[in-house]
């Protein structure tokens, strides 16, 4: 995972629990963050995943609340 301008290191964190989630082909969403890792912010992680990481995470909205997956 490469370095960021991240100011927060429990941001750091986060974001890297996150990456490495998603990149060992699993999906998450806001209950599987909280319960998982007790991230609250999801959505603010996958925008520094997105922004700062050029990562392509799709999200998906039907079911009410988002899920994101890295794209294939």
């Amino acid at each position: 995972m490469p370095k960021t301008k991240t100011k927060s290191r429990k941001r750091k964190s986060q974001v890297a629990k996150v990456y490495n989630w998603l990149t060992n082909g699993n999906s998450i969403n806001p209950r599987t963050a909280i319960s998982r890792f007790n991230i609250y912010r999801l959505a603010a992680v996958i925008f520094v995943l997105r922004n700062e990481y050029g990562m392509t995470i799709d999200t998906d909205t039907r079911r009410g609340f988002a899920t994101y997956r890295l794209a294939s």
